[in-house]
């Protein structure tokens, strides 16, 4: 722990004002899951995975948000991505530099979850991206989604921030919830470097085999350094489908979870629900 809080304090920029940093939107993308996969992922067919990828990339590009610099594609199938390169170049309304990345993903290993894939998918960014090393932080999006008020949680960022993160961690009678959201995250460089990188090497089949429980355990014991956020001030609300259980983000169930969440974010955000 005392290594940990210590790589933590070394290396902040100090001299960075607020209002001139820099964000790389990094979108990680599997089209094609590998068939050992499809079980655990009911949104699983090819062509729909990749027009919910089309569809998020479209609005992106399109996102009027001057502090987002770069954008990175990284997808870990080898599907074509013929498409999406003739739509980033036909499409960047806002000249950012737009990278592409792709990788043929490691075997998954016994016991865990298909976020062990994911969590590669971030390193490999981290080590081979030309682009990613230009900015202050990275923001990693799972890449059917998309987040209209983005924005609005940019805004408060801070450069001494390490990383801001949203956790459902609670326990109300016997119902409870212990793991991080990972469809958006806000990462500062040094502190993915220092902390975050290799994680998938720290899952666990039993209580931390998927990416939410990982980082839920990693971040845990770190989360009383104030420039550690796991707690959003606000809603973010993704907009798109869940691959996992193929769930909309727009019905009415989610909706009114929203809604509940946006009250209690208010009255109670101790309460990480």
């Amino acid at each position: 722990m005392e290594d940990k809080m210590a790589k933590i304090s070394m290396g902040l920029p100090a001299e960075k004002d607020n209002s001139t940093i820099q964000f790389t939107l990094l979108i990680t993308a599997c089209i094609q899951p590998p068939v050992e996969n499809l079980k655990a992922v009911f949104r699983s067919d090819a062509q729909i995975r990749l027009n919910d990828y089309i569809t998020a990339l479209r609005f992106w590009l399109g996102y009027r948000e001057e502090k987002i610099t770069n954008i990175i594609f990284i997808e870990n199938s080898g599907y074509d991505l013929k498409e999406l390169k003739q739509i980033a170049g036909n499409e960047n309304k806002f000249n950012r530099t737009i990278e592409f990345i792709q990788f043929i993903a490691s075997p998954i290993p016994t016991g865990l979850h298909y976020g062990y894939a994911e969590l590669e998918i971030l390193d490999t960014a981290f080590t081979l991206s030309k682009t990613i090393g230009q900015t202050d932080f990275f923001i990693k999006v799972t890449g059917r989604l998309y987040f209209p008020t983005l924005s609005k949680l940019l805004k408060k960022v801070s450069i001494k921030n390490r990383i801001l993160i949203d956790f459902k961690d609670f326990k109300f009678f016997n119902i409870q919830k212990h793991y991080a959201v990972t469809t958006l995250i806000i990462i500062r460089n040094d502190f993915y470097r220092d902390i975050l990188f290799g994680a998938k090497t720290k899952m666990e089949p039993v209580n931390g085999n998927h990416f939410e429980t990982c980082y839920y355990n990693i971040l845990k014991p770190l989360s009383g350094n104030k420039d550690i956020i796991t707690r959003f001030p606000f809603n973010v609300n993704p907009v798109g489908y869940g691959a996992h259980l193929d769930v909309n983000y727009g019905s009415f169930n989610k909706r009114f979870a929203n809604v509940v969440r946006k009250i209690l974010r208010i009255v109670y955000p101790k309460f990480k629900i």
